[in-house]
């Protein structure tokens, strides 16, 4: 296999968050739906993530169209009936609804656990590791792409929803859409230096 190590520098490195909507609560993506082939270009490109013990814990809803307002309406009634008052928030739960209801596709990033050797948090990893290989082929195809990971996706009542077992998890939403602006620069430009993270054992 002949791979350009630069074209997957340039692709790791020009990989970016995207939310649905701006911080103003403005729209960040185009009003166009996402084309089938890509979507199902991510769930494959997901389903090839590495797996302790090859059980491929990911498991995905894909809401589209008419499917859309439904889930707003859950999740805005789920942030009311398991948030106390002093931690309420309209603007968290109105947030909840404007990411759905501003994306062409929304992704529910669902974990199945499975019996045997395995530990929750092995099957965590891989679910993220699929959710990378996610982000990476959106920005590939030139998608706008967002994990959320708001503790109200994995509510007991939202994994029933997403046909979860009990024991299963639902890690967050995926959201996509074609980005209505420029491509964004990387927040600080760039990562801090690497060597600050790295100590170097060559002897013992």
């Amino acid at each position: 296999m002949n791979l350009s190590v630069s074209d997957v520098n340039q692709l790791i490195r020009h990989r970016r968050t995207i939310k649905p909507i701006t911080k103003t609560g403005e729209p960040n993506y185009r009003d166009e739906p996402v084309e089938e082939e890509h979507i199902q270009n991510l769930l494959d490109n997901a389903n090839w993530a590495p797996t302790h013990g090859l059980t491929e814990p990911w498991r995905f809803e894909v809401f589209q169209g008419p499917a859309l307002d439904p889930l707003a309406r859950l999740l805005f009634d789920l942030y009311a009936k398991h948030t106390s008052e002093d931690k309420f928030r309209p603007a968290k739960q109105q947030k909840l609804v404007d990411y759905v209801m501003n994306s062409p596709c929304v992704i529910s990033l669902g974990m199945q656990r499975h019996e045997g050797k395995i530990t929750a948090e092995e099957e965590v990893i891989a679910v993220a590791c699929a959710v990378q290989n996610m982000h990476l082929t959106a920005t590939a195809l030139g998608l706008g792409a967002f994990w959320s990971s708001s503790p109200i996706y994995d509510l007991s009542e939202m994994r029933q929803y997403l046909r979860l077992r009990s024991d299963d998890r639902c890690l967050g939403m995926f959201f996509v859409g074609y980005p209505k602006h420029d491509w964004p620069a990387r927040p600080g430009d760039q990562p801090g230096s690497i060597k600050d993270k790295i100590h170097w054992r060559s002897n013992g």
